[in-house]
């Protein structure tokens, strides 16, 4: 942890989380050791802006498997400041709240590489990366950033294997009657066989 006198960083870590995944965990846990950082906040997203469907599964769904998957994570914690606020969630909304509960911090958003493509389209870039730095998973192609932000924020490099998991292909296996086990820490895979989610004939691979 950080003394007194050192700023705390922070990585904040948001997306539907429809439902959270191992993936989600091992980045998560590899920017805290990658980046020195002393939490990692999950903030489930409302709804999207850069998405066109709602979450499958409800606000309270969704953040009981995300309790359930980082409750073994000292480090990892959930904030639900995006459902409480309600309609479409903007990042620079969620870090001017952060920011001012946290002034001595230095934040961290935690992306994908298709999200860093994106980042020119996100509401107030430019205002936002003058708040936060980016750390970005990498992928086998070269993530490529905006040069009009890359100029404004310190991009960082998310070094992991890649990870051959996806919400999406989660919730379409689910479609078809399998829960894949191994994509979700045990608590989560639980939770979904016992509430039937994503679709009530399943059956476990």
């Amino acid at each position: 942890m950080s003394s007194p006198e050192e700023k705390s960083r922070i990585g904040l870590f948001g997306g539907s989380f429809d439902p959270i995944h191992n993936g989600h965990l091992s980045i998560a846990s590899s920017a805290v050791k990658q980046f020195s950082l002393d939490r990692v906040i999950f903030i489930p997203a409302a709804h999207s802006p850069l998405k066109a469907d709602a979450p499958s599964s409800s606000d309270k769904e969704r953040t009981d498997m995300i309790r359930l998957a980082i409750g073994p994570y000292s480090k990892f914690e959930l904030s639900t400041i995006e459902i409480k606020r309600g309609g479409v969630s903007y990042s620079i909304e969620t870090v001017d709240k952060i920011a001012r509960e946290n002034p001595k911090s230095i934040l961290f958003w935690i992306i994908g590489g298709d999200q860093a493509r994106q980042l020119d389209r996100w509401r107030r870039i430019e205002e936002l990366a003058r708040k936060v730095e980016f750390i970005c998973l990498e992928r086998d192609e070269e993530t490529r950033v905006p040069p009009a932000v890359a100029e404004l924020t310190t991009v960082h490099s998310l070094k992991l294997d890649r990870i051959h998991i996806s919400s999406t292909e989660i919730r379409e296996r689910a479609k078809e009657g399998v829960i894949p086990k191994y994509f979700l820490p045990e608590t989560v895979f639980q939770y979904i066989k016992s509430r039937n989610l994503y679709r009530n004939d399943q059956r476990v691979t």
